[in-house]
């Protein structure tokens, strides 16, 4: 189908409507599927298709020449209908994008390249997680296509002075939810993707925003913060390199009266920076690694009082996480739960659980930090 030939309709109009059967069968019993009972060949019906415009047309002169049509039950008549609309009816409906929509569509299509998150588990998150519009939240996302980032995003809104600090483990984050929800510049700048690497190291060393240099705060005997300096990954020698050629080309005679540009992630990390040090509303976590050194290392940012979510599609890390946790006195609150859903098809007189479905969803452990 091409955009010539698709036309506007006021409304959708179902095929059953337009066709009427005048008989049908008491039962399917003397029906064989021998294949001929159309009498029309494969190549007549494929020059109906060219030569008629109407869908309802192609399927009554289809209806005409079938020698079991009118033996079927009525159901079984229903049924052929409803397969035939969709074979020739095609209706188009061009929806503005939100967030239930890219989520369905993104499970429907692979939900693996969203960890599996279907909609009724994002609107968990969202819900314990506590998202206003006021507040700071921190996300680590490390493979939801940019789903999680969407929906936090979305739950902060436009007004309010909220931000979103989305931490990622490459170079680039995930952002095909985010670009899909086609927010304007305003509330696309409320969030803030960074590499946690450089994130952490920007928190903990304090690099200054013009030099580049390390500034001496007298923080660096916090064990957390020498564990993040000392993490050793591609990640942070590329930012320790880009750092050391930047101070180097400061400080050389050639570059005094032109100072080397510096890249955004470099201004992304002070200003996640800025936010984790006053501490944030609210902690998610949706990881492919084990998410135990994760929590471990950024649940410090929460604010007292404040929720945490971590998400995984399996039940094992988040066991023993829970169980981890349970020897702190800074969390409360802890509970593992599983999303749980069956979808049921609802006709009169056909109403039961559909056949094929995939009704886990991931587990959640949540909980509250306490100091």
């Amino acid at each position: 189908m091409t955009l010539n030939n698709i036309n506007v309709v006021e409304e959708t109009v179902a095929l059953k409507d337009e066709i009427q059967s005048k008989a049908s069968g008491s039962d399917n019993r003397n029906i064989y599927d021998d294949g001929r009972s159309q009498k029309l060949s494969a190549d007549e019906i494929q020059e109906l298709k060219s030569d008629l415009n109407k869908a309802s047309e192609i399927v009554e002169t289809l209806i005409t020449n079938s020698n079991t049509f009118h033996n079927k039950t009525e159901y079984s008549q229903e049924k052929y209908l409803k397969k035939k609309e969709k074979k020739y009816f095609e209706y188009i409906q061009i929806l503005r994008p939100n967030l239930r929509h890219i989520a369905e569509i993104m499970y429907k299509l692979e939900p693996t390249k969203i960890q599996g998150i279907r909609m009724d588990t994002l609107s968990q998150i969202i819900t314990m997680s506590n998202v206003s519009n006021e507040g700071n939240h921190l996300l680590y996302d490390s493979g939801s296509n940019g789903l999680l980032a969407a929906a936090l995003l979305s739950a902060i809104g436009q007004e309010g002075s909220g931000k979103l600090i989305h931490m990622h483990p490459g170079n680039m984050s995930q952002k095909q939810a985010l670009l899909a929800m086609n927010f304007d510049t305003e509330q696309l700048n409320k969030c803030i993707s960074v590499n946690v690497y450089s994130a952490l190291r920007q928190v903990y060393q304090g690099c200054d925003v013009n030099t580049g240099a390390a500034s001496s705060n007298g923080e660096s005997e916090n064990p957390l913060k020498r564990k993040a300096s000392d993490n050793v990954s591609p990640d942070n020698a590329k930012v320790s390199k880009l750092d050391n050629a930047d101070s180097k080309g400061n400080n050389s005679e050639d570059t005094k009266d032109s100072a080397p540009k510096k890249p955004k992630w470099h201004f992304d990390n002070i200003a996640a920076a800025e936010v984790l040090e006053k501490k944030v509303d609210s902690l998610v976590i949706a990881c492919k690694e084990d998410p135990e050194n994760i929590f471990l290392e950024l649940f410090t940012f929460v604010k007292p009082g404040r929720p945490f979510v971590v998400y995984y599609n399996v039940v094992e890390p988040l066991q023993n996480l829970y169980t981890t946790l349970k020897c702190h006195s800074n969390v409360a609150a802890l509970k593992i739960t599983c999303n749980w859903m069956r979808n049921y098809q609802i006709l009169p007189e056909r109403t039961h659980p559909e056949v094929m479905m995939n009704n886990s969803s991931g587990f959640l452990l949540t909980g509250y930090i306490l100091k």
